[in-house]
């Protein structure tokens, strides 16, 4: 008898089903068509059949030939309606956000949620309340800055925060809780928004707290917030694992845990390139976890492709590996983490941004000097970031606003479906920088500190623009629009270390460099007091600028050799750069010594456009049988003499060929110095990464950067001065040549350079006569080399007498006498010439 009754059962729904067709393509609520009969048997020649929905599913308009499953597996279908409803004391969150049932589809998840909890979290399930994001200093036109923007009915708070505030609540939740957090987040954690004021709480009453001994880590719960002071945090010494430059600790090993917007756990990744969103070799951009190297990406991204093709944001908590105990001995079997903080730079309390600072003043060290005591009491720190948000700037659509051919769909993501939500601000991690300190050694420890780590932190400066304002054609390189639609951002990683002690002892170096300035400056003026008078006053003022630049170059060149030396050739970490680049001591003295210098060359050129240079001829006047030599008067004699002026002229052309002789070429200097730093890549050596065969390009260290430059100067100087000296052994020395040439001319040079202190070249020949043919001058030289002649010079000394020293060219001190008597001569020449030529004095040659 059963068997008869399920068979006649079985007929009864078999004639439902055929009965229930109409026109073939129909079916009643609750069911789908299908080719297939209640056996399973592919029907060929009754038709279409109408089979039935299990209770928690609803035939949607979309896949009309299929059963989809509710969204929540509380939900039963309704049969007159043929929707999915909640049952008991729950309600679908859809029903509490929608302003009117045509607005339902469009807004929540669509997930039964406990009534009674909803409407105990008062105004805070107000759409009004939680679904507004507030996005501060957004780009608008032509790049202005508008100080807020306000987003009604953004969508990812619409679509979860009802959902995801119940059910943490009501049951703790996880991936309502992680997503709750997420959208905590998306506001920049700030306090007053519901999202991070229902989480703080349901956390209030936990009495579990202080997980891991975190003050803030509430168990079951996201951690989102460091309650410990930032001085307390940062400065830890809680992480085991040692750092080195090769090997398997020459690496920062991290990890991230990521979860997706709606909370969901993705897992944990390997960090390599997440935390970049700039595109390339992933083996260079993920240099920056190699120990000591501080590595600067810069790049820009295309917002279009942000807006347009990025999906869902993934949110990340950091954690830097930790696998060994303080001995070296491993932990306990499973991942060893410990948590790295991040301090978003745009976080506001209030109206107040204690964390921008380290955005303002990026070469800030926390907890080091007085401003950065006073920053780290301020500073705030969070956990969980993101590195792009495309999805809390989207407003959903109210029904006024929404397109007609707009279409919806069960589980659309928080971006919603096209043409039921537009986005509206678009936001971007402007800057990302990763900041790791070494530790100080502890003589109290039995194992090295100085080669293990303080928490490391990271440090994020979050950019937000207008949607309607990136240009939709790709702008040139170069056009006002480029930055609207391509804009810049950076990573950045930094290696620290306490360098108190090193500036201690260099301010004490820097006090013995000044007193060695003031010493080398008196010995300069004893030497220069040796002249009757130490006016005019430009030869002092030149010395000790001269002096002032010379002693802090040297003293520059000095310390950042050190930094050269024993950063880039350390074997252990022993030594890292500052974090400021250049730093401001550094930066400092450079102009100092710049400025000194050029003042310096403009007091030289201007003395030595006032060098009294005066050529004496010595040449006699030849007699002649209408005139013998030495009649007549002054005058007569300067007219009608038969004595060459060209000898002088030769003499003063070789002078002035002569200033512009060097013992090194500018030319090959340059070039060859080109070729060191540009063809082979030597410029990289200034690059901060603690490996000299390293040549990769990098950012440089300005101070590694002014070292490499003047070392490989200074190579190329030295090899030109060995050739030099080499040559000059063999062949004689220009100015050697320039002395010879006026003896030959048999004319002197009498130079004052000051009012009291000058050089004499005495070049009297020895010959009867100078200015005479070819065969004249070859049979006096002759006669010379027979030693048939006096010996050159001003005292007739030879050579073995003078013992190597000069017989021709001297430096003299004249007294008042001689320089009044010089001046008035002078004078009188200079208004001679003055009378006949119109006008007008000359200076500096007679």
């Amino acid at each position: 008898g059963g068997g008869g009754g399920g068979e006649e059962g079985g007929s009864r729904r078999q004639t439902q089903l055929l009965a229930s067709r109409v026109d073939g393509c129909s079916c009643p609520v609750g069911y789908v068509l299908t080719d297939f009969d209640m056996t399973g048997s592919l029907s060929l020649g009754a038709g279409k059949y109408c089979a039935p929905c299990p209770f928690n599913s609803y035939v949607s308009e979309a896949k009309p030939n299929q059963c989809t499953p509710c969204p929540d597996v509380n939900m039963r279908r309704n049969p007159t309606s043929g929707l999915c409803e909640c049952q008991g004391n729950t309600v679908e969150d859809s029903e509490l956000l929608a302003d009117t049932a045509e607005d339902k589809p469009f807004v929540g998840i669509h997930v039964c949620i406990n009534a009674q909890v909803a409407t105990d979290l008062g105004s805070a399930a107000l759409p009004a309340q939680f679904a507004v994001q507030t996005m501060y200093d957004v780009i608008d036109v032509d790049g202005a800055i508008t100080d807020s923007v306000q987003i009604d009915r953004s969508a990812p708070f619409m679509h979860h925060f009802l959902a995801s505030a119940t059910r943490c609540r009501q049951r703790r939740h996880w991936s309502s809780c992680q997503a709750l957090a997420n959208l905590c987040t998306l506001t920049l954690y700030e306090a007053a928004s519901p999202a991070c004021k229902v989480l703080s709480d349901l956390e209030r009453p936990i009495t579990v707290k202080d997980v891991h001994s975190f003050k803030g880590w509430v168990s079951g719960f996201p951690w989102l917030l460091y309650e410990d002071s930032t001085r307390e945090v940062l400065e830890a010494s809680s992480i085991s694992r040692e750092v080195a430059l090769q090997g398997e600790n020459s690496l920062l090993n991290m990890t991230l845990t990521v979860y997706r917007l709606d909370g969901t756990y993705v897992g944990m990744q390997d960090v390599s390139t997440q935390l970049l969103l700039c595109k390339g070799d992933d083996r260079h951009l993920s240099r920056y976890r190699r120990i000591g190297t501080d590595v600067t990406i810069a790049c820009t991204i295309d917002l279009q492709k942000l807006v347009n093709e990025y999906e869902e944001p993934l949110f990340y908590e950091l954690w830097v590996n930790d696998p060994v105990e303080q001995d070296g001995s491993p932990k306990a079997p499973g991942p060893a983490m410990y948590p790295v903080p991040v301090i978003i730079g745009n976080y506001r309390d209030g109206n107040e941004q204690p964390n921008k600072i380290l955005y303002d003043k990026p070469s800030l060290e926390l907890g080091i000097g007085t401003e950065g005591s006073a920053a780290i009491t301020k500073v705030v720190m969070h956990r969980r970031f993101f590195i792009w948000d495309n999805i809390s700037g989207r407003k959903v659509l109210d029904k006024e606003s929404r397109p007609k051919a707009a279409t919806y769909r069960v589980g659309a993501s928080a971006n919603g479906a096209k043409g039921l939500s537009t986005l509206q601000v678009v936001r971007w991690a402007k800057k990302v920088e990763l900041r790791v300190k070494l530790r100080k050694n502890d003589p109290d420890t039995p194992w090295d500190e100085s080669i293990r780590i303080f928490p490391p932190y990271l440090f994020i400066e979050y950019e937000q623009q207008i949607v309607s304002t990136i240009p939709v054609d790709s702008p040139p390189i170069g056009d006002a629009r480029e930055g609207l639609r391509f804009p810049k951002i950076e990573f950045h990683s930094a290696y620290l270390m306490d360098l108190t002690n090193y500036w201690y002892i260099s301010m004490i170096l820097f006090i013995v460099l000044v007193v060695l300035v003031v010493i080398g400056f008196g010995v300069k003026v004893s030497v220069r007091s040796q002249s009757t008078s130490l006016s005019p006053p430009t030869g002092l003022i030149s010395d000790l600028l001269g002096t002032v630049a010379d002693y802090f170059f040297w003293f520059l060149f000095v310390m950042t050799g050190y930094w050269f030396f024993f950063f880039k050739l350390q074997v252990d970490v022993n030594v890292l750069l500052p974090l400021e680049n250049p730093h401001h001591d550094f930066l400092t003295v450079v102009i100092a010594c710049i400025v000194c210098k050029i003042l310096q060359v403009m007091v030289l050129v201007y003395r030595q456009c006032n060098v009294d240079i005066f050529f004496i001829d010595w040449e006699k006047e030849r007699s002649t049988d209408e005139k013998p030599a030495g009649s007549g008067s002054d005058k007569d004699r300067a007219i009608n003499s038969n004595v060459s002026v060209w000898r002088t002229i030769l003499i003063a052309n070789e002078w002035g060929e002569m200033q512009g002789s060097r013992h090194t070429d500018i030319d090959f200097t340059l070039m060859f110095l080109l070729l060191f730093l540009a063809g082979l890549d030597f410029q990289y050596l200034a690059t901060p990464q603690p490996d000299s065969s390293d040549l990769s390009a990098n950012k440089f260290s300005i101070a590694l950067r002014f070292f490499v430059i003047s070392m490989w100067y200074f190579t190329v100087i030295l090899i030109q001065l060995a050739y030099k000296a080499f040559a000059y052994r063999f062949m004689k020395d220009p100015l050697d040549l320039f002395v010879d040439l006026c003896q030959l001319a048999n004319i002197s040079t009498f130079v004052l350079d000051e009012q009291f202190h000058g050089y004499y070249i005495h070049g009297r020949a020895v010959h009867p006569h100078a200015d005479v043919n070819m065969h004249t001058m070859q049979a006096n030289l002759q006669a010379e080399s027979d030693g048939n002649l006096p010996w050159r010079g001003l005292t007739q000394t030879s050579r073995e007498d003078l013992g190597g020293a000069s017989n021709q060219v001297f430096e003299m001190y004249i007294p008042d006498s001689v320089r009044d008597e010089y001046d008035t001569l002078f004078g009188k020449v200079s208004q001679g010439s003055a009378s006949r030529g119109g006008g007008g004095k000359a200076r500096g040659a007679a």
